[in-house]
């Protein structure tokens, strides 16, 4: 690079544009590792969506309404109000949705453009698995306070999971496809596509809620909850 620089000095008429000419090769030369980051943020500023933008984003008004939505359910054993529950419907419900709300805002705060895809990746599954493990321990935390026998626990804990096990499925098939197309040309981009994702998975609690809980028949109606 050096000898082109110095034959175009020798060879080239001197004035204004052989000046520029040596002067952007110079400056490309001189920079030519910091040129792709330099593209990237370019194309990035013209993104309309930012970081900031998904702060309002639906899966948050999707946490609100199913929460409201859960806590009008009404559980019945044998024809008569089980309020056993439907108060422990209600609280699992509760769990969950704080657990997934404080997560989704969490993630908002790092700055996730630092990351490649890869890491990016492994942080969302990461995130994902965590709030699975802190709703969980919360709930069962909850109800061994109010006095729920560590098998009855495990019961419906078990339950609740056998039948989620077609969302989580859902996610895992999901995130892959996310992370394997080149049509999200950022994180952003991709946060934007796995906000979607979650969304459509809360939106299906209130169904695995029920059938949750509808399985339970009168095994807690008895309980002081």
């Amino acid at each position: 690079m050096e000898s082109v620089l110095k034959e175009l000095a020798e060879n080239l008429e001197g004035g204004l544009i052989t000046a520029l000419v040596i002067l952007f090769l110079a400056f490309m030369w001189i920079f030519k590792k910091n040129i792709p980051t330099w593209v990237n943020n370019i194309f990035r500023l013209k993104d309309k969506l930012t970081i900031k933008s998904l702060e309002h984003h639906d899966v948050f008004n999707t946490c609100a309404r199913v929460e409201k939505e859960v806590s009008f359910m009404k559980f019945y054993t044998y024809g008569e109000y089980d309020i056993s529950k439907s108060k422990m419907c209600k609280d699992f419900t509760k769990h969950k949705i704080k657990v997934c709300s404080e997560s989704f805002n969490n993630i908002l705060k790092d700055d996730i453009e630092k990351m490649n895809p890869d890491e990016f990746k492994m942080y969302i599954i990461e995130a994902q698995t965590q709030m699975h493990i802190k709703y969980i321990g919360a709930i069962v935390d909850e109800w061994r306070d109010k006095g729920i026998a560590e098998d009855d626990i495990k019961y419906v804990i078990d339950l609740f999971e056998k039948f989620r096990y077609d969302v989580v499925k859902a996610f895992e098939y999901r995130i892959n496809s996310i992370f394997s197309t080149t049509s999200h040309k950022n994180n952003t981009r991709r946060l934007l596509a796995i906000f979607e994702m979650w969304a459509f998975g809360i939106d299906m609690l209130p169904r695995d809620m029920q059938t949750t809980f509808e399985t339970l028949n009168g095994r807690f109606k008895e309980i002081n909850y």
